[in-house]
């Protein structure tokens, strides 16, 4: 089994171009980006379905693809297994032909057999895909690319179409199988839940760049990894700069300002983090703490969004719009609806400073909207 695969891709299409370099060891890798960034081409071109202009691919010791160079592999020769989001299953085969496919020998329908039960679907061989749901699709899919034993798994947002409680049951079967089997795993998705649940390592792809990569366990240290959550889409990230002014130190920005702590030193130019869940919401009808009181704004809520226990409000406030979250069942007792009018503040140990990048950072760094 190969323990790493190593990619270098510079590939165009019409007026977008692709230009990568990817090394992932027998981990799980998560490619994240906007719709548009390349993601789903790059594991195309890894896959063998497309070929770039220049690139090499590597997996452990065996040479995919070298361009310019003459080495093309062609797919089925590369061992890398491929789940599509539309999963591509043949209609007029089973569950067990389904899986079988990729196989050959005596034995492929005996293995396609295991692998069924290995992803839960025992006794479900005969039924053909339009007799299963969608998440039983997915694991037969994810059996048939497992089959065959792949040095490679790609996984084009496989559960892009279903429902939360199921995509969560997926993913916990989908580590179980890479920690069973070992394979190195990239897997594409727009969803931060995919992303902090399935990492292994993110790697920021924009405009067919990669823009940065990191551990998701070094996502939780927001004081140094900002850049990583505000690509994710998650947090505040303003710019403006530190200036003293009514006998503090104040951070300010076009149509707005908040204190900031005493020990604050740095002066100019700067960009400041504030995690969702650190921005509060005011009750009318109880005293606001005195450290709040400097940083209250006025705003209208946007939007609300709830997803399982968590809700996520976006509010227009000082000429940005800000991100909240906080538990579902809080603030009951305010009405909490698109347009309605609502106090917010920041408490000034809640704000993470970063000194400004002079022209961007090693991920998207830019406000969270303008007002």
């Amino acid at each position: 089994m190969s323990a790493w695969f190593e990619a270098s891709l510079d590939h165009q299409v019409g007026e977008f171009r692709l230009q990568i370099d990817l090394f992932l060891e027998r981990e799980i890798g998560v490619l994240f980006g906007p719709s548009g960034s390349g993601k789903s081409l790059t594991l195309r071109l890894l896959a063998g379905l497309d070929t770039p202009k220049r690139g090499q691919v590597h997996l452990g010791g065996r040479q995919l693809l070298e361009v310019p160079g003459g080495i093309i592999q062609p797919p089925r020769q590369r061992r890398i297994g491929l789940v599509f989001q539309q999963l591509a299953l043949f209609p007029h085969l089973n569950a067990l032909e389904n899986v079988a496919y990729g196989l050959s020998g005596s034995r492929r329908y005996d293995i396609a057999r295991e692998w069924l039960a290995r992803v839960d679907l025992k006794g479900m061989d005969q039924r053909y895909p339009a007799q299963l749901s969608g998440g039983q699709k997915q694991r037969v899919a994810l059996a048939r690319a497992l089959a065959p034993e792949p040095d490679l798994l790609l996984l084009d947002e496989p559960f892009n179409t279903l429902d939360s409680p199921l995509r969560r049951s997926l993913r916990r079967e989908l580590k179980r199988l890479h920690r069973e089997t070992g394979v190195p795993l990239l897997y594409v998705t727009h969803y931060i839940e995919d992303v902090c649940s399935m990492g292994g390592r993110i790697f920021f792809l924009k405009d067919g760049q990669l823009t940065g990569n990191i551990n998701v366990d070094q996502l939780w240290n927001t004081s140094s990894q900002v850049g990583a959550w505000h690509a994710l889409g998650w947090g505040n990230l303003l710019h403006g700069e530190v200036c003293r002014r009514e006998g503090g130190t104040w951070f300010v920005w076009g149509e707005g300002a908040l204190e900031l702590p005493a020990s604050v030193q740095i002066m100019g130019p700067v960009s400041v983090f504030i995690p969702p869940n650190h921005v509060k919401i005011l009750y009318q009808d109880i005293p606001v703490d005195p450290q709040l009181v400097p940083n209250v704004m006025h705003g209208r809520v946007v939007e609300r969004v709830s997803i399982g226990s968590t809700t996520s409000l976006y509010v227009a406030a000082a000429g940005l719009q800000w991100q909240l979250e906080f538990p579902i069942k809080s603030y009951d007792r305010l009405d909490l609806k698109e347009g309605a009018d609502v106090r917010i503040a920041v408490r000034p140990g809640s704000i993470s400073l970063l000194e400004h990048d002079r022209g961007g950072s090693e991920y998207e760094n830019t406000n969270t909207a303008p007002g």
